[in-house]
């Protein structure tokens, strides 16, 4: 089955570089994108790709909606949605205070799957394809996400989170026991439908030795794991690494120490990591994922996304949902923006939609499936409707570029002018009804 969709069409070039994005993005006024079964047939100018094409297929006009890629949320929680907005603590109390409470009830597997349906459809509804998700360290929560992923063809990279040791009794389990439920769920799950398996260590805080060489050992028995963990969010969770592993120069030593640092390896936050553990981070290829929502909600600090730039490290971006208050990457990129703006050097609109798209894909290894709109790849997109937000319409009338246009949407923008969502070429996320949609 063949469609196309009509509108404004953004995306980047495969080849496109982070410092020279200006020469490697796509932007045509008047757009076609063409899915056939689920994949990008062709993308590009509406009346070159119509001209050339004989066939005859339905094509959804969308007016002056912008088409472009799913967007890419590399940190969030699927079992956090529920303490979102919870006031007044930093990171360590509010963990202990709100959301070690909130993940316990993820062990019901009814309460699981229905707040993890939830979560997926609050993600989907702002234009999210793709996520690298934290659930409980429960079976129930990490088989409800994936479950429901997969009745949702999303592709979704997670993995039960490992703790054993200063959390409430209620959520420890013993890194053995943690090993073989990853192991019976990446025989399940891994590489199943849109699925990929991530070894998710919570942190260092609340893992002992014995549990990060375990789950490093795991990591390495497969060549084609994600492994995700926090570091460097705030400065009393770095004394207390400090103090549980005082025989390691810093944070970053306690992972590189169990061959935890890999290509595949994707560190929340960072925001207080020193030059020797950037200069690590780059030789190891081991991504950044900065999450400027929840640093700025919790008072954590100020991402200085200069630093790995100069250092060669590949950033991507996370709500961090429930740290994070919005589901919106919109949201999380007008948050980037500003935090960037204060530490003297604001973010461009080309870097920020790179970040959460071509750029997230690249980061995770999938560029060859999602990203953009290249013939062939998976037809996960997202269309964004201005008109829908009144200041929104307004500021735009007037926009002479694209970049402006990508500006004034990340920083007005919100899931209200996400028109709709598709996976594989499916509308699955629509903020609005389809009756009254014009046909070509």
């Amino acid at each position: 089955m063949q469609k196309g969709y009509r509108g404004r069409l953004f995306d980047f070039k495969t080849s496109a570089e982070i410092h020279d994005l200006e020469k490697g993005f796509k932007y045509f006024e008047d757009g076609l994108l063409i899915v056939k079964d689920g994949f990008v047939e062709n993308a590009g100018d509406f009346q070159t790709i119509f001209n050339k094409t004989a066939q005859s297929f339905e094509i959804e006009n969308l007016g002056k909606s912008i088409i472009m890629p799913g967007f890419i949320d590399t940190h969030v929680h699927s079992v956090q949605t529920k303490a979102i907005a919870s006031f007044g603590k930093e990171l360590l109390d509010w963990l202990d205070n709100y959301i070690f409470p909130a993940e316990r009830k993820y062990e019901d597997p009814e309460y699981a799957t229905f707040h993890t349906k939830f979560f997926l459809k609050n993600l989907l509804k702002n234009g999210t394809t793709t996520a690298l998700v934290y659930p409980s360290v429960h079976e129930t929560s990490t088989s409800a996400l994936f479950d429901t992923a997969m009745d949702l063809n999303m592709r979704l990279i997670a993995g039960n989170t490992w703790m054993d040791r200063n959390a409430p009794g209620y959520l420890l389990e013993n890194c053995e026991a943690s090993y073989k439920l990853s192991s019976q769920l990446i025989k399940k799950y891994h590489n199943r439908s849109r699925l990929k398996f991530a070894v998710t260590p919570r942190y260092a805080i609340t893992s002992s030795p014995e549990a990060l060489k375990l789950a490093a050992s795991l990591f390495h028995e497969y060549d084609d794991l994600y492994l995700q963990t926090h570091i460097s969010e705030n400065r009393k969770e770095i004394e207390m690494v400090n103090h549980s592993y005082p025989n390691h120069r810093n944070y970053l030593d306690v992972y590189d120490d169990f061959g935890m640092l890999t290509e595949r390896t994707f560190l929340g936050h960072g925001i207080y990591l020193e030059d020797d553990e950037l200069k690590r981070i780059s030789k190891t290829g081991t991504k950044i994922v900065h999450c400027p929502t929840s640093n700025l909600f919790l008072g954590s600090g100020l991402f200085d996304y200069q630093k790995p730039l100069h250092n060669n490290i590949q950033v991507t971006l996370g709500s961090d949902v429930g740290g994070g208050t919005s589901f919106s990457m919109l949201q999380t990129l007008q948050d980037a923006y500003k935090i960037s703006a204060i530490k003297g050097s604001p973010m461009s609109p080309l870097l920020m939609f790179y970040l959460i798209t071509l750029g997230a894909a690249k980061a995770l290894g999938l560029e060859n499936r999602i990203g953009n709109f290249d013939k062939g790849k998976e037809a996960d997109f997202v269309v964004l409707d201005p008109d829908m937000n009144p200041l929104l319409k307004y500021r735009i009338e007037e926009s002479v570029s694209p970049e402006d246009l990508l500006f004034a949407m990340m920083i007005l923008g919100d899931d209200r002018i996400v028109k709709e969502t598709y996976l594989m070429g499916k509308a699955v996320g629509s903020n609005q009804s389809t009756a009254g949609r014009n046909q070509i």
